[in-house]
């Protein structure tokens, strides 16, 4: 075979799309049913935005990065002067990226909070959140306008369960941001990040790679800040943890076609949000 340079179309350009799995960690990959399988002609992404279970953290900076560091011990021995054996006896992997988009919602996974800090559990939990938060990503409910309310459903009834935008009634939104206690266990979610991927990109076809990671935990400091001329941003470490199996996630590259069928199964049928009735 001839020599060439390289191939362009394995190098990746472009923003990747950051999925916090509320429900937990994912410590069973063979068992578990947190990642909704590929569906046909369906990017990866709208799959996510179609599970309850799922969150979109919306506007990202600077990225995404996947740090793998492996620690490696050595052997030195009298008759070398450099180690005569090398051994691996560590690894972690961190991902990190950056919060554009300053809700509540989003500071609560960046400093590993509980659901049930935000609003003080007040409000319906749908898929391990709160059905209602501080920000501006889901359509509003038809019949209410001004009222953005997780999944597009309208708010349930009682005190300080909606964010109301525009309309005439006074809400709020409130993160405790509390101690803890000792003893207790951190909190840990499953993340999936979806991006573009590596491979010849054929009329009709689209390519896109996953990282899911099974268990993350934000463990690093967090910012607040106001400033008169920068956005305020919330900046995310989150350590990836092995799960039983030892693996802290999976990188896949897929390729589907418009007018063909997924290529893979990664998990199960995305699951959708429960209708949530409010009294007028």
């Amino acid at each position: 075979m001839a020599y060439t340079r390289g191939d362009s179309k394995n190098i990746i350009v472009g923003a990747a799309a950051l999925f916090v799995y509320a429900e937990g960690p994912v410590s069973d990959p063979t068992t578990d049913t947190a990642f909704p399988a590929f569906v046909a002609k369906t990017s990866y992404k709208d799959t996510l935005q179609e599970d309850v279970s799922w969150t979109n953290v919306g506007y990202t900076q600077n990225g995404m990065e996947l740090t793998i560091t492996p620690d490696f011990g050595e052997v030195e021995v009298d008759q070398l002067l450099d180690s005569a054996k090398i051994f691996k006896q560590g690894m972690q992997v961190m991902l990190s990226t950056t919060f554009a988009e300053a809700t509540l919602e989003n500071l609560l996974y960046a400093i590993a909070a509980s659901p049930t800090d935000l609003n003080g559990g007040q409000a319906a939990v749908v898929g391990g959140l709160p059905d209602s938060y501080s920000g501006i990503r889901d359509e509003p409910d038809p019949s209410a306008p001004g009222v953005v309310v997780a999944g597009g459903s309208a708010p349930v009834t009682g005190v300080n369960t909606g964010h109301f935008v525009n309309g005439t009634q006074d809400s709020l939104d409130i993160l405790e941001v509390t101690a803890g206690n000792l003893g207790e266990c951190p909190i840990e979610r499953a993340v999936c990040a979806v991006g573009p991927g590596t491979g010849d990109c054929a009329e009709g076809a689209v390519i896109e790679r996953v990282y899911a990671a099974f268990r993350a935990l934000s463990m690093d400091a967090v910012t607040v800040s106001v400033s008169r001329d920068s956005a305020s941003t919330f900046d995310v470490n989150f350590r990836l943890l092995p799960a039983n199996n030892g693996s802290y996630g999976r990188i896949i590259d897929r390729t589907f076609a418009a007018t063909g069928p997924a290529v893979q199964t990664l998990g199960q049928p995305p699951k959708k949000a429960p209708v949530v009735q409010s009294e007028v």
